[in-house]
């Protein structure tokens, strides 16, 4: 009986020590996303970017989390950066970039497809360009790296510096 029941406790910690690798590994993954992305602000021009600047998260806590300390205190265009959790259609047109984590593809296609893109930069882990997300993360051996579609950032009404191409994969 003790010997099950320490057969129990052992597997309970080592999955506890794992799972808490993944963890440390995603939030990582999601700072690193996170500096990418305030880079980004300064190279996009928006229309019209209102009181704060909306930056939407959807779907992980922990990129939630991780996106709202890293953009802690700092600002776009003079505006306060407010972070947000993105739950439906509503929330995406209420920010102006919308991070989107590796999550269910087809909920992510359903709330781009849902939503009012106009001003908005859909930002992806996953490769979604060809549905229309303008960009999206890669990683190609251990480099992290971006894909941007030109057609893509257009059709939100959003402009692209020529500087930020200039480092990306860009794909039209």
């Amino acid at each position: 009986m003790y010997r099950n029941l320490n057969k129990i406790i052992i597997a309970a910690v080592f999955f506890c020590i794992i799972n808490q690798g993944t963890v440390q590994a995603q939030a990582s993954i999601y700072k690193l996303h996170s500096l990418f992305m305030y880079n980004f602000t300064k190279h996009i021009q928006w229309n019209n970017i209102g009181e704060n600047f909306t930056i939407g998260v959807y779907g992980s806590e922990t990129a939630f989390k991780e996106v709202e300390y890293n953009f802690n205190g700092k600002k776009v265009s003079g505006k306060e950066i407010k972070v947000v959790k993105v739950n439906n259609a509503g929330d995406v047109s209420a920010s102006q970039l919308v991070y989107t984590p590796k999550s269910n593809k087809a909920k992510i296609l359903n709330l781009f497809e849902d939503s009012n893109t106009s001003n908005t930069l859909f930002v992806s882990e996953d490769d979604l360009i060809k549905y229309g997300i303008p960009i999206c993360f890669t990683i190609n051996g251990s480099k992290l790296g971006f894909k941007v579609s030109k057609k893509n950032i257009e059709a939100s009404g959003l402009k692209i510096s020529s500087s930020l191409l200039s480092l990306a994969e860009v794909v039209d």
